[in-house]
């Protein structure tokens, strides 16, 4: 993404804030997703961080490998919940007016982890994560997908709303369950959830890129 100004490097202070936060969500997932019986168990949480030269670490995600059984008992990934915390740099969208939103959080069922290394990650300009479905400017929704929970999808937070264990339930761990359970949008993302971005469509040359909206 490039911005008019170059953001100021990441601070000790707001890493070590990420860090917490990523073992939070991390306790805070692994226990909820396993007392739902939403697979067969979960495997061990993979760690990425971003690294961007003269910012230094900018964003870092963990991946929950959902294990399932198939009819033979053999073990495999069904699909991976992934979320990213992007402090600075590529991950952090454009507002309509052009101005980056500020730190965030994305919260995403993939078929596969997400690993800075090897460009899977969310990032913008968006136009080559296209074609998308956009539902309720709330949740990008891709239905071709070799994951054994369906769809992939996608939705944003800003960082700043997710100050408690109670605001990362109702923003990141009950939402992402629902929808992995396959429920409505509406029941699932409501339009009430803590931080939660609105996603707009915008036209580019060659396909769409997205901005985002608080509210």
């Amino acid at each position: 993404m490039n911005h008019d100004a170059q953001p100021a490097a990441i601070s000790n202070e707001q890493w070590r804030h990420a860090k917490a936060l990523q073992q939070q969500l991390d306790a805070l997932l692994g226990e909820v997703l396993g007392a739902a019986k939403l697979c067969h168990k979960l495997g061990s949480v993979e760690e990425s961080v971003q690294q961007v030269p003269a910012l230094g670490r900018v964003a870092l995600a963990s991946s929950l490998p959902l294990i399932v059984r198939n009819k033979k008992r053999k073990e495999f990934i069904g699909g991976w919940l992934n979320y990213q915390i992007s402090l600075a740099g590529d991950g952090v969208p454009l507002q309509q007016d052009g101005t980056p939103v500020g730190a965030v959080l994305h919260v995403a069922h993939w078929a596969c982890e997400f690993a800075f290394e090897y460009d899977a990650f969310v990032g913008f300009p968006a136009s080559a994560w296209q074609p998308w479905e956009n539902r309720g400017n709330r949740l990008l929704w891709w239905e071709e997908s070799e994951s054994h929970f369906g769809a992939e999808w996608t939705y944003t937070l800003q960082l700043a709303a997710l100050d408690s264990n109670e605001a990362l339930l109702a923003a990141v761990v009950r939402p992402a369950l629902a929808l992995l359970q396959g429920k409505p949008v509406d029941e699932a993302l409501p339009a009430d959830v803590p931080g939660l971005l609105r996603y707009h469509d915008v036209a580019v040359e060659g396909g769409y890129d997205l901005r985002v909206s608080a509210g």
